[in-house]
């Protein structure tokens, strides 16, 4: 069943609020108005099943709006109750004759606006339903807390319905209430004119029939009752045929929306899913480009140190891009060695053999770096310190992992030529195998 509305219409906020928590306790939704002009704007387009209407306040007062709402065919029959400050017989004689139904004080108690909404008939006293003066006439404050949570949790769409078929039912109701009123005034001067005739008629004929006017009238009277209630079940027919075309109209719009609202849910997660899908392979490639070129790029000439100040500039500049496009995780450097052609001199130190000379006077094939599996071996100062301060390093993101490969480890990048018959041949490709590689996290660049 829809709530009772109620307008509250006061220029004081705070009486405004007190008095709409002790309705709302009470079951009634409670709209409010701080003024009389704003009350008689609100009537304009909603219907309301009780007015509290505030004695003095600012522009016109609460006795002026109560008596251009009397006047209004369409407002005059809800019911005002003046509640103010103010005492005396005369201003509450003067409130009841512009049609308020009562006059509450400001601090009204609550077991006297529980009677005055019960002989409204907005609320129903338990007490009378259990036949018993102990019986509570109000609900428990848990029930009325745990209702009125319900009832008032958003404007949703079964509540909406009901409002606007509540509003309707009303409207139609006033305009058949007043023509009610223009039928029953016919009706009673057509009554009032009938009588008179067999007034006359029974006087005429006292002496011979005392009794035919009384049953004439009878008569009369039964079939005017049998009139009105008729017409009062034809009009009371075609209001729930007109409430029951709009309600299945409105519930056709409301699946209407869903429908709509629902295909737009899934046609913008589609769109989102398919971006984040697109931007995430373009990163990815990104990435893998910027690897590719960084491996390209990453030979270390027999002699240097693979983690020198020229290289860690390149790896600097690296780790900055990723952290631009967003990557966050692993970048692996891996130090791989080359087998070189070497010849020793007179001091027993190895160097590169001589690029024309045959391959058969190479001494050995490696690097003096073949048994060392420490990065130490491998560092300048500059690159320690870079590993250990740089916020690039620390702090981004972005975890440096740096492998040495010795000998037994490095993997060839190019497959050393078999036939090979001079040493620069041979050194060629060993110089492209002494190198750093880079990798990322799920990457498949090399």
């Amino acid at each position: 069943m829809a709530l009772k509305r109620a307008l509250v219409v006061d220029d004081s906020k705070s009486a405004r609020l007190a008095l709409k928590k002790q309705l709302e306790a009470y079951y009634l939704h409670v709209d409010l108005a701080e003024s009389g002009e704003d009350a008689l704007e609100y009537l304009q387009s909603h219907m309301v099943d009780v007015i509290f209407m505030d004695h003095i306040m600012p522009g016109m007062d609460g006795l002026e709006a109560m008596s251009v709402i009397k006047k209004n065919p369409l407002t005059a029959t809800i019911p005002v109750m003046m509640y103010t400050s103010k005492e005396g017989e005369v201003y509450v004689s003067q409130a009841r004759a512009l049609g308020a139904v009562g006059v509450l004080p400001k601090q009204v108690q609550p077991g006297v606006l529980f009677g005055m909404l019960a002989k409204l008939g907005l609320v129903h006293d338990r007490r009378a339903a259990t036949g018993s003066d102990d019986a509570e006439a109000l609900p428990p404050a848990e029930e009325r807390r745990g209702k009125a949570g319900s009832e008032q949790f958003g404007m949703t769409v079964t509540s909406l319905v009901s409002r606007i078929l509540e509003d309707q039912r009303r409207a139609l109701r006033a305009d058949m209430q007043s023509g009610y009123e223009d039928f029953a005034t016919h009706v009673a001067e057509e009554v009032h004119n009938r009588i008179r005739e067999d007034q006359i008629a029974a006087t005429r004929q006292a002496a011979t029939d005392n009794r035919r006017g009384p049953w004439l009238f009878v008569s009369g009277a039964l079939a005017i009752a049998a009139l009105l209630l008729g017409t009062w079940l034809m009009q009371a027919s075609s209001e729930r045929a007109v409430l029951r075309d709009n309600l299945a109209q409105l519930s056709a719009e409301l699946e209407k929306e869903r429908a709509v609202s629902r295909n737009l849910s899934r046609q913008l997660a589609a769109n989102l899913d398919a971006e984040l899908t697109q931007s995430d392979s373009a990163v990815r490639a990104l990435l893998g480009t910027l690897v590719w070129t960084m491996n390209e790029s990453a030979t270390v000439p027999y002699g240097e140190l693979p983690f020198n100040a020229a290289r860690t500039a390149q790896i600097r500049e690296l780790i900055e891009r990723l952290v631009d496009a967003g990557y966050a995780g692993p970048v692996r450097v891996e130090s791989h060695l080359g087998e070189f052609c070497l010849v020793s001199d007179s001091t027993g130190v190895y160097r590169l053999a001589d690029p024309a000379a045959p391959i058969a006077s190479c001494s050995v094939f490696g690097h003096p770096l073949d048994d060392s599996r420490l990065l130490a071996d491998r560092q300048t100062q500059e690159f320690q310190r870079f590993v250990s301060n740089s916020p690039l390093v620390n702090g981004s993101g972005i975890d440096l992992e740096v492998v040495v490969h010795d000998r037994s480890t490095s993997i060839p990048r190019m497959p050393y030529p078999a036939g090979a018959e001079f040493a620069g041949e041979w050194n060629e490709v060993a110089a492209e195998n002494n190198r750093l590689e880079f990798s990322l996290a799920g990457s498949d660049a090399s």
